[in-house]
């Protein structure tokens, strides 16, 4: 039965993820493709991860980039919760709409250094495990190229009590 779900998993996860037909996702796609990501790591780290998905019905059919949350939830698993003590925490997806669609990311891992907080949209940072931030960089590049400079990630963090980011985009719905 495990292996049977890791291979629907798997095969669902790659479909998402490797679909070329639009650059442009859903939220409620979006949000099904990082559901499943972490439904993967739990089967890697025996269920550390909690994930609380609470996004309002109405924002589900806003459009959104492919392949936005996903390099967020990946840092929040990697950098955070898998840096713990005991590798194990929560994160919570949620959002809402202020003039611009705004969907909101937290951890309860280890939190980001201000030294380090200050580098990781810049392109310039490294992490304690030998990553660049390249792909949450590329992220908030790609969001300020398609909707400009007031637009992309923000981050905030309290070491010791986890990281928030901020994505901001413009709330359009997905049309046909």
């Amino acid at each position: 039965d495990e292996v049977s779900n890791a291979v629907q998993s798997l095969s669902r996860f790659y479909k998402l993820t490797l679909s070329r037909k639009q650059n442009m996702s859903t939220i409620a796609q979006e949000a099904e493709h990082v559901s499943i990501y972490l439904q993967i790591q739990n089967m890697r780290y025996h269920d550390s991860i909690s994930f609380i998905s609470d996004i309002p019905d109405e924002l589900l059919e806003y459009s959104i980039p492919k392949l936005t949350l996903q390099p967020i939830i990946e840092n929040s698993v990697l950098h955070g919760i898998l840096e713990t003590a005991d590798k194990s925490g929560t994160i919570v997806l949620t959002g809402w709409i202020e003039d611009n669609d705004i969907v909101l990311i937290s951890d309860d891992g280890v939190g980001i250094t201000p030294e380090k907080l200050s580098t990781i949209l810049s392109g310039s940072g490294n992490s304690t495990s030998g990553g660049t931030n390249i792909a949450i960089y590329n992220t908030h590049r790609r969001l300020q190229v398609l909707y400009g400079s007031d637009y992309g990630l923000t981050y905030s963090s309290k070491p010791g009590h986890g990281t928030e980011v901020e994505i901001r985009i413009p709330a359009k719905k997905e049309t046909a």
